[in-house]
């Protein structure tokens, strides 16, 4: 038996045709999300940056050169948890998406069953055996499927760029944890210079005052010194394990404490290029990923505005049926049906007007964190080349006062010894030269750390949806 549409369907199928154009009525996503960006007013070139015609940072080789630091990156990159559970986000989106992608098609199903005992001749039973094969499809009618999978194919891309962004922050905390923990040996070392020297003037200090030649005041201040100093290595040496444990916590071990790390800070390669802030938007993965966002949720509306409309299924079967298993697909025993199948709800008390409202308020949040993201990726740059600049101006002067304080030191040492100058004026200019040399140390940390936050700002070494394995 054939089933046909209803002339009474057929009429409210032709009404409803035109509804097909009011679905993608309003802007585009891509429009949407280039008015977002445009309301930013971002400049043709960065406010605290250079221009240059050299190539945006391509990897991490163009950030700092230290083999031992790129081979824990790919220790890290291996073995962190966080990064393998962002993995599985992506797998998880995948799966959605061939999950959606099936909706595109028919479904076909088939059966084949026995009958028994239907009657008894004599001693033997008679069996009937019966099949079919049945299948069905829904018509796209008002690309509310198809938006769907879209949305799908939107979200996975979005994961991608997502994973990427978790790539790079994962690439970025294995280096400042190291580098942070290259600052606290070199720190350490220092401590112990400071230290070694302060017992040194102790020492001496004590022999003057058994022999009268220095007073109680000078012996106390000493002791002191030598207290601080060792306060000093030991804060140090605390740094030290706090940035080994978070090392170790991001590559993925057990946080013991016990970490090879480099003795000297990693060469640092020539400056990088900031490119622009057009440049900056298509690079990023969290800009990317949250204009995937925008498109997903455009098609989401889509979806949920067809969703409105009337819905058409077409099904066919065939059936058989025969007392005899062989005699199953006798074309006399075959049975076609074909049907389709108009539906509609006729009132659903707002439930698809509020799934539309639903769906556009997500439309136009997924917008503003759009905005956001774009917002914060512009303030990432900005502040990192301000930081680099401010940090580079430093870098003379608090050179320059290291090298004073040092020669400074050493005029005091060799004038106490000849008892032209007191002990208290040695201490101070210990404890000044102590100072430069730590103020030093952590410039030149902050500086390479500069250059990490810069090349995360600027996207790493860029994105493309369905590439997630750049350095």
């Amino acid at each position: 038996m054939i089933k046909v549409l209803t002339s009474t369907a057929m009429v409210a199928l032709s009404l409803n045709l035109g509804a097909c154009a009011t679905l993608n009525s309003g802007p585009t996503a891509q429009t949407s999300v280039s008015s977002e960006a445009a309301a930013l007013d971002a400049p043709a070139s960065w406010v605290f940056g250079t221009q240059t015609d050299n190539q945006i940072a391509q990897g991490w080789a163009d950030v700092l050169v230290d083999p031992l630091l790129d081979q824990l990156i790919d220790e890290a990159l291996s073995n962190n948890p966080s990064l393998r559970a962002s993995a599985e986000s992506v797998a998880r989106s995948e799966a959605l998406l061939n999950q959606s992608r099936s909706t595109l098609f028919p479904s076909l199903s088939a059966d084949l069953s026995p009958r028994g005992g239907s009657r008894l001749e004599g001693e033997n039973f008679s069996n009937s055996y019966s099949g079919g094969l049945s299948a069905s499809w829904e018509a796209d009618l008002w690309g509310g499927i198809r938006a769907g999978v879209l949305a799908s194919g939107y979200d996975l891309a979005g994961t991608q760029a997502a994973y990427e962004s978790a790539r790079q922050a994962l690439i970025a905390a294995v280096a400042r944890a190291y580098i942070l923990s290259i600052e606290a040996d070199l720190q350490i070392a220092l401590s112990e210079k400071t230290s070694r020297a302060q017992e040194e003037t102790l020492r001496i200090v004590a022999i003057r005052y058994d022999l009268g030649a220095a007073s109680r005041r000078e012996l106390v201040l000493a002791e002191s010194d030598v207290a601080g100093a060792q306060d000093n290595l030991v804060v140090a040496k605390s740094a030290k394990t706090d940035a080994v444990l978070a090392l170790q916590t991001l590559l993925g071990h057990y946080p013991n404490g016990e970490q090879v790390v480099g003795s000297e800070f990693p060469q640092l390669t020539n400056e990088l290029t900031a490119g622009t802030p057009a440049d900056l938007l298509r690079r990023r993965p969290d800009v990317i990923a949250a204009e995937f966002d925008v498109l997903s949720a455009f098609e989401s509306t889509r979806a949920a505005k067809a969703d409105k409309w009337p819905s058409l299924s077409l099904s066919g079967g065939l059936d058989t049926a025969s007392v005899n298993l062989g005699d199953v697909l006798d074309p006399v025993n075959i049975a076609v049906s074909i049907g389709a199948r108009l539906a509609d709800t006729l009132f659903d008390g707002g439930l698809a007007e509020a799934r539309i409202d639903a769906a556009s308020a997500s439309q136009r949040q997924a917008l503003a964190n759009y905005g956001q993201s774009a917002l914060d990726a512009f303030f990432d740059v900005e502040s990192a080349l301000k930081t680099i600049s401010t940090l580079k101006d430093r870098t003379q002067f608090v050179q320059k006062s290291a090298d004073a304080a040092r020669e400074t030191l050493a005029l005091a040492e060799f004038q106490y010894k000849e008892g032209a100058i007191d002990l208290l004026d040695v201490l101070t200019f210990r404890q000044r030269s102590f100072q430069a040399d730590r103020t030093e140390i952590t410039l030149q940390r902050q500086l390479i750390e500069a250059r990490i936050a810069l090349y995360l700002a600027l996207g790493g070494a860029g994105f493309e949806p369905g590439n997630s394995s750049n350095g």
